[in-house]
């Protein structure tokens, strides 16, 4: 028997020197899922698909789905993104600590400062602090920000300590907050070209271009010289599938090219 070709197999890059898949699981989406079948469509999506970079954070109410997953893999193969929205070092210290509690992980692969607003960077530098120390003692592996502003990443990319940033990203500029669609592009290309991993979000505007998601996904695809990992915001396994066989096909039509 010929051995089964699995086509639609996530790409493995380097975001802030860890390795991930291109495409990431957010799991914003399956937090009504029972805990066993959340994890289990995780499990899968990193088994059958090599998609073993997957997003939580205290506020999407995933954390048991999460952790299901998780606990069906040695903890070094799956990598998780979390965030804290905090800006003391309280408060950052709580939202790790809860993390690491309710994944039943000793350590987050990357921690994030969430959701950035505008001119809010410097009053969130004190949480930022605490991160850096955790990762110090072996608690974070890599860290960075998420904002949905142009400016803040723009900031963010003269910060030395950040490894990564995160931010909307879509043909439609949808989801941007600060600055236009193109702002938003200069920022990230500034932050790749002074060695920042890039991971974009809302690659389909939060279910705005799903008319459309071919389109969607190859002006994004076009754009990967700068681009890390895509989030593509995904509810179950066949829409990862869907999303995941688009970026395959791009690839595959440019080896043929």
């Amino acid at each position: 028997m010929l051995p089964t070709r699995n086509p639609v197999r996530a790409r493995q890059v380097s975001l802030g020197g860890v390795m991930v898949s291109q495409v990431c699981f957010g799991t914003e989406h399956i937090n009504r899922s029972v805990p066993e079948f959340g994890g289990d469509i995780l499990a899968d999506a990193a088994r059958l698909h090599g998609i073993n970079f997957w997003d939580t954070d205290n506020a999407y109410g995933s954390h048991t789905q999460v952790a299901a997953g998780l606990a069906q893999f040695p903890r070094e193969e799956i990598v998780i993104t979390s965030k804290t929205y905090g800006r003391s070092r309280a408060e950052a210290e709580y939202d790790l600590t809860r993390t690491l509690r309710e994944l039943d992980t000793p350590y987050i692969d990357i921690f994030l400062l969430h959701e950035v607003a505008a001119g809010s960077l410097d009053e969130k530098m004190p949480a930022f602090q605490y991160i850096l120390e955790m990762q110090k003692k072996g608690f974070i592996r890599a860290v960075g920000l998420s904002t949905h502003c142009a400016p803040i990443i723009s900031a963010a990319a003269d910060i030395p300590q950040v490894q990564i940033v995160c931010a909307p990203f879509n043909r439609e500029g949808s989801r941007i907050e600060e600055g236009t669609l193109e702002d938003m592009e200069r920022a990230l290309r500034k932050a790749h070209a002074r060695g920042k991993g890039v991971y974009v979000i809302k690659v389909l505007g939060k279910g705005e271009l799903t008319y459309d998601i071919p389109g969607a996904l190859r002006w994004a695809f076009e754009r990967r010289d700068f681009i890390d990992v895509y989030n593509l915001g995904v509810a179950n396994l066949s829409e990862a599938r869907e999303n995941l066989s688009v970026l395959n096909a791009l690839y595959d039509g440019e080896a043929r090219q």
